[in-house]
């Protein structure tokens, strides 16, 4: 059911491939979220109207309908943020589409009860929650919230980067036809500081799921913590890549394509790309001509898209110019590139001979820039890559694969790949330190927007156990 908004703020959207105005959008204000999360809260309060098994169905129709619209969804994802349409189908919407299904699977085989000696546990929905997503990957990020809270029976207000609403209303009009009940799913357009703020202190509100910028995550935590609600935060990330010694030429080569592929995916705005490269100081030559070879194939326009926004472009090239001033050393690129007269496109940009100071190397560009560094050995490499307040990702390339399972069991980082970028919809995705808090995907995902409760029954109460879809059957 769509309502018009009672904010009277209008944000217009700029295409970013070409820098021109594409949509005006009216953005909700306090008044709003406070009808969306009162809506959410009186469909939980009222009790379990929708059954696991329906929800779960509900679910996998939502999954269905978006890969038969995946043209629709992918035209309006590269219309607002830039996606080229190959990424946008496959990257984007692709990804997404699995993700949800991913939530599904987990669900359906959740222990939501179980025996524990002489108790009954039970894991039973935490009430409403707002999901708070960016804008580098719109859908598949409100679909990881959004899939595993209502598969837990946690209705949802879902508040969407102020640059990427348009994908999240047609999220919104497909959930009505795949069976989600109206009020079970909320979308509201708006700014962080005034939308957002006003959903994190929503009283009603027991669930904050956020992605975004550490400093925001910072925030958030703190004010939902002054009220004790439950907080999930994924945040920003400076991943490292770490390449062996023991890697011979081929496997270093698919070792450093590898790397600045995942690097450069979606015009480097992803926040678990491998931006730090750590390679063998007796082969920093090698990597730098592969390097300075591969970069130069990556067309911005062609197989590159652009960065989200103007503002965005000017800070992204700053780095870039504080790199250059810094002594690093420019691999490929231009550290001072013009604006282009279309669009907020850059080209990719590679540094090397750089030193952990330097804030090319500390800080999350969000670009298409990468860094390499060297080590002396799997010590020195282990250190380069924990050198950082950040712990997302990263990767770990090496002949012996013992050996890097090992460097990658040191590696303080929420996720470490071997020998490649091998996706797992079933397998948890956060981060240490500064990098968040908590989990998403599988059923660490949902155990974010799950309350557990044990019972002590009485001696000879035979209480209905089960561990699968028959569970709501059994307990609602």
């Amino acid at each position: 059911m769509w309502t018009e908004p009672h904010g009277t703020e209008h944000i217009t959207l700029i295409d970013p491939r070409d820098g021109k105005p594409s949509a005006v959008v009216r953005c909700a204000d306090a008044v709003d979220v406070d009808a969306a999360v009162s809506t959410a809260r009186r469909l939980f309060d009222d009790g379990p109207q929708w059954p696991l098994p329906d929800r779960l169905r509900a679910l996998s129709r939502l999954a269905e309908i978006i890969e038969r619209r995946v043209e629709d969804f992918a035209d309006i994802i590269s219309e607002e943020m830039g996606a080229p349409p190959a990424f946008a189908r496959q990257g984007q919407v692709g990804t997404a589409v699995s993700t949800l299904r991913g939530i599904v699977e987990a669900a359906s085989t959740f222990r939501f009860t179980e025996t524990v000696a002489d108790s009954v546990v039970i894991a039973e929905p935490a009430g409403p929650v707002a999901a708070i997503t960016p804008w580098n990957f719109p859908l598949h990020q409100a679909l990881g919230k959004v899939g595993a809270a209502l598969a837990c029976g946690c209705p949802v207000v879902l508040k969407p980067s102020e640059l990427t609403p348009l994908s999240s209303y047609l999220l919104a009009e497909v959930a009505l036809e795949a069976g989600v009940p109206a009020g079970w799913l909320s979308v509201l357009a708006g700014r962080g500081e005034v939308t957002g703020r006003a959903l994190v202190e929503h009283p009603d509100i027991e669930v904050v799921s956020f992605t975004g910028s550490t400093e925001v995550g910072r925030s958030i935590a703190a004010t939902a913590g002054a009220r004790l609600a439950r907080v999930a935060l994924e945040l920003g990330g400076k991943s490292p890549s770490v390449l062996l010694d023991d890697l011979d030429d081929d496997a270093f080569a698919t070792a450093v394509t590898t790397s600045l592929r995942f690097c450069l995916m979606n015009a480097g705005q992803t926040c678990a790309a491998w931006t730090r490269m750590i390679v063998p100081a007796t082969r920093y030559a090698d990597a730098a001509a592969l390097l300075r070879e591969l970069a130069a194939t990556y067309v911005p326009g062609e197989n590159l898209g652009p960065l989200v926004s103007a503002t965005h472009w000017e800070r992204v090239t700053g780095f870039l110019r504080e790199g250059v001033d810094a002594g690093a050393e420019v691999i490929h690129g231009e550290p001072a590139p013009p604006r282009p007269p279309h669009g907020y496109y850059l080209n990719p940009v590679v540094f090397g001979r750089v030193t952990p100071s330097m804030r090319i190397v500390r800080e999350e560009i969000f670009g298409p820039v990468l860094v390499v560094q060297t080590h002396s050995g799997d010590d020195d490499a282990v250190r380069l890559a924990n050198d950082t307040c950040y712990g997302l990702g990263g990767a770990v390339f090496g002949a012996d694969q013992a050996r890097a399972v090992a460097v990658a069991r040191r590696i303080r980082s929420g996720s470490v790949h071997i020998n490649g970028l091998n996706g797992n919809r079933s397998a948890p995705f956060g981060g240490f330190k500064q990098s968040g808090i908590g989990r998403e995907f599988g059923r660490w995902g949902l155990e974010e927007f799950l309350e557990v409760k044990s019972i002590q029954p009485p001696p000879g109460f035979a209480y209905p156990i089960s561990h699968s879809l028959l569970l709501e059957e059994n307990h609602e």
